[in-house]
């Protein structure tokens, strides 16, 4: 009894050492320039210099109209991990186009986790371990906690949408810097 009421009393002071999980860390990289790093959602993408690719490519993006509709129906039962780079020119395209189709189909923000990495794709609570993350920007789709399929740099089809639907319909394509 004595053993375990000091084993619980360790794990509360250890847990509580541990500090809050922290979203939204701005680091600045030794140029001078600013990066993402760790567990990011939205507001991440709303602040300079982050809004400005964001903004522009998620206003300008035109997802097509007859495929989200069928991704709406099936992508409800999925949770989606992100794995993106700010740094990155595939992330500042992809990432931003993929967030509007899924706001397009009313995917629900809590079920996409996105992660920002480093150039070394590193993030700050290493994340991506495990995840075989080898370029930036990866989409992992999940369904009942298995990964189902996945979406590496840019879209095999040519398109996000085609993916996706590919992905949803349980007929994944081979993503980009496949080994089998």
């Amino acid at each position: 009894m004595k053993n375990s009421l000091l084993l619980i009393v360790f794990t509360i002071l250890i847990t509580a050492c541990e500090g809050p999980y922290i979203f939204n860390r701005v680091v600045k990289k030794s140029n001078g320039e600013k990066e993402l790093l760790g567990g990011v959602n939205r507001e991440a993408f709303k602040k300079a210099p982050f809004s400005e690719w964001f903004d522009t490519e998620y206003d300008s993006y035109k997802a097509d109209q007859k495929i989200t509709k069928e991704i709406k129906s099936k992508i409800k039962r999925y949770r989606v991990e992100a794995f993106v780079g700010s740094w990155c020119e595939d992330t500042q395209r992809e990432y931003p186009r993929f967030v509007k189709i899924l706001d397009e189909v009313k995917f629900p923000d809590q079920r996409l986790l996105t992660f920002a990495v480093n150039e070394n794709l590193k993030s700050f609570y290493g994340e991506e371990a495990g995840k075989e993350i080898t370029h930036v920007p990866t989409f992992i789709f999940y369904k009942g906690g298995v990964e189902v399929g996945r979406i590496v740099e840019t879209p095999v089809s040519g398109s996000l949408e085609e993916d996706i639907l590919m992905i949803v319909n349980e007929k994944p394509l081979k993503p980009n810097y496949t080994e089998d």
